[in-house]
């Protein structure tokens, strides 16, 4: 999928292209999921808005990211290790026919990594919006979330991940929320309200990828997979959450997607 990816895009017809190759879902994951369609509109509607307006190559890296001042999604030149899949790639959750809804290790997962910075621009997008309605600075919407003063629903989301953080040191409710790099932000608020963002993204990114990915990870730090328990989720520093908790995301993260769909419309 990266082979023929040149060092940066500028040219929107080349982003569009490349918008296409990564958010169009793998048929396997496509085929249980009604909502297969919206990463990719989703993609296109960020374009369009020029939330996302390059795509290039991170050097030296296996990581992928998107850079909201410069609004570019960039992606790995080397490859993700095995070690890395296998830590931050949830690998539980299979569709009504036994197949397995989480990534393949290799292009599948570059999509989902690519969709998951698509979700980060799109979080840029909300947090613009509003900011832009009430007349705000960008750190106002993120302390006055983490003070239960915006009530959209991406404020609710980031708010519950922060809280949820705030109370387990360093547990949250994704793996990409644990990155070590985060150790460097030497604000406790800060440090707590990055992790608490990738947290509140991942949730949204399993929704899109397959509604059932999503439930299958709430059912897991919930403890309700047979086989699985607090040890299991020590290993991944991931909290426990209780099952009200558990539906309550589930809401959360649906009113969400369907409030994507109509702005992308």
């Amino acid at each position: 999928m990266k082979e023929n990816f040149l060092e940066t895009k500028n040219n929107k017809k080349e982003i569009f292209q490349y918008i296409d190759s990564f958010l169009t879902l793998p048929e396997r994951i496509s085929r249980t999921n009604e909502d297969k369609d919206t990463p990719k509109e989703l993609g296109d509607f960020l374009v369009k808005s020029d939330f996302i307006k390059e795509v290039g190559i991170l050097k030296n890296s296996w990581g992928f990211m998107y850079s909201k001042d410069t609004r570019k999604i960039s992606i790995a030149d080397t490859e993700m290790s095995q070690e890395a899949y296998l830590y931050y790639i949830f690998r539980l959750g299979k569709d009504i026919n036994g197949e397995n809804l989480f990534p393949k290790f290799g292009d599948e997962t570059d999509q989902y990594r690519f969709l998951h910075e698509t979700c980060h621009a799109y979080q840029e997008y909300l947090v613009y919006k509003e900011l832009s309605d009430k007349n705000l600075d960008q750190s106002s919407w993120y302390a006055d979330s983490v003070n239960g003063k915006n009530d959209s629903t991406f404020s609710i989301l980031f708010n519950l991940c922060y809280k949820i953080r705030n109370s387990n040191e360093n547990k949250g409710l994704s793996t990409w929320g644990n990155v070590p790099d985060y150790n460097s932000i030497q604000n406790d608020a800060s440090r707590i309200a990055s992790r608490a963002l990738e947290d509140s993204n991942e949730l949204i990114v399993m929704r899109l990828w397959n509604p059932k990915y999503l439930e299958t990870f709430l059912d897991y730090v919930s403890l309700n997979i047979d086989g699985y328990n607090e040890s299991s989720l020590n290993e991944d520093n991931l909290v426990k959450i209780a099952n009200n908790t558990k539906i309550l995301i589930k809401h959360i993260v649906d009113l969400y997607v369907e409030e994507m769909k109509n702005n992308i419309k």
